[in-house]
């Protein structure tokens, strides 16, 4: 298996935090019609659901729980190193 692409984590943990396509689509400016695909994309890579899509919303499954947390923590950790490696990037956010 290869690695997942690096934008459509960002998606996804986007998604994941908003529990809602357009308002990740909005933090990223994008559009919710790329975030949704790119997230259908790395389930599909994953042979496995994230998310439950709901009416008003998505809900995490609990294997989406799980790998959220890992994924956060792991763009928090790139975020950190790139902060530190160029104090005047502060701003940047993964």
């Amino acid at each position: 298996m290869r690695l997942p692409n690096l934008n459509a984590l960002r998606m996804f943990d986007a998604a994941a935090r908003h529990l809602n396509f357009r308002l990740a689509a909005e933090e990223l400016n994008l559009t919710q019609g790329a975030v949704a695909q790119q997230v259908r994309r790395l389930e599909a890579d994953l042979k496995l659901a994230l998310f439950e899509r709901k009416p008003r919303g998505l809900e995490l499954t609990e294997l989406g729980g799980e790998y959220h947390k890992a994924i956060r923590s792991a763009l928090a950790t790139i975020e950190d190193a790139t902060r530190k490696l160029s104090p005047g990037l502060a701003q940047i956010k993964l």
